[in-house]
């Protein structure tokens, strides 16, 4: 075996053992030797991730990427740099270019979500983690990234299915036990805002006790919210009185005044009152 290929087997068996810097320093050697070769600057893009040291992971990778024109994962490593730097708008530039590469290549759409998430572009994230999961359905990362986007959408029927897919095909997943239980938690406020008993009662108690300790105390600014809307109802009950009123006024005066003429022009012929009552004329 020669050198160059020795070294190139220690740098491998350094990164396998989380020893980054070492490894950096083995293939700094080797390129210096041999040159920049596509294997090399892959691995030493990784290096430089692990070890968060993004701007020369991303060097790396865009380097990686011109002498590949071919191959769609350095753009999408690339496109995952520049989301870890939360910059979406030269992340989704990489990920577009590696889709064009590669239109199955379910890390660019995955990390595509990402960039549109941080952007601020939640419709788009969802579209592209859809995608991911089109592509691989087992894709649990997906799964819970898109239930991440649904809930902060307040979409809980959506967040839980994703979250609950997440769980099926990993049970142990963490981070979807926690998403589905603050899903649970907004499902139950918006019970709570939705409460028909009103909001001096709180329902969840209703199901344990029969007493008065069902009844919610209620917060300052919950009181100077009910103060508000009972004025906001009283305008309201006196604006359409005043209309109802003047609605009676204008039907009934002409009915009043014929039957006012009646009693004055009629005080020799009764009769005539009783037409006119029952005529309205």
């Amino acid at each position: 075996m020669s050198s160059y290929e020795t070294q190139k087997q220690e740098a491998m068996q350094l990164i396998k053992q989380g020893r980054f810097e070492e490894a950096l320093d083995v293939l700094e050697a080797i390129i210096s030797g041999h040159g920049a070769e596509i294997e090399l600057l892959d691995m030493q893009g990784m290096c430089f991730f692990r070890l968060e040291r993004y701007e020369q992971a991303a060097a790396c990778y865009a380097q990686e990427a011109e002498l590949d024109p071919k191959n769609a994962t350095p753009l999408t490593n690339l496109g995952a740099v520049y989301n870890r730097m939360k910059r979406p708008a030269e992340a989704l530039e990489a990920l577009r270019k590696a889709i064009h590469r590669d239109k199955r290549k379910v890390d660019a759409y995955y990390n595509m979500g990402i960039a549109h998430r941080q952007a601020g572009d939640y419709s788009l994230a969802i579209s592209a983690y859809k995608e991911a999961i089109k592509i691989n359905p087992q894709f649990e990362q997906a799964h819970l990234n898109i239930a991440n986007v649904y809930l902060e959408q307040k979409n809980t029927a959506m967040a839980t299915t994703h979250y609950q897919t997440a769980l099926t095909i990993n049970p142990n997943l963490d981070s979807a036990k926690r998403g589905l239980k603050k899903t649970k938690e907004l499902e139950l406020e918006k019970k709570l805002q939705n409460n028909p008993f009103g909001r001096l009662v709180d329902p969840s108690q209703l199901a344990h006790k029969k007493n008065a300790s069902a009844i919610r105390p209620m917060t300052e600014a919950e009181r100077d919210k009910d103060r508000k809307e009972v004025i906001r109802l009283v305008k309201g009950i006196r604006n359409a009185a005043r209309h109802v009123s003047e609605e009676i006024r204008e039907k009934m005066e002409p009915a009043l005044l014929a039957l006012t003429r009646a009693v004055i022009d009629g005080e020799q012929h009764p009769e005539l009152i009783l037409e006119t009552v029952h005529t309205g004329v």
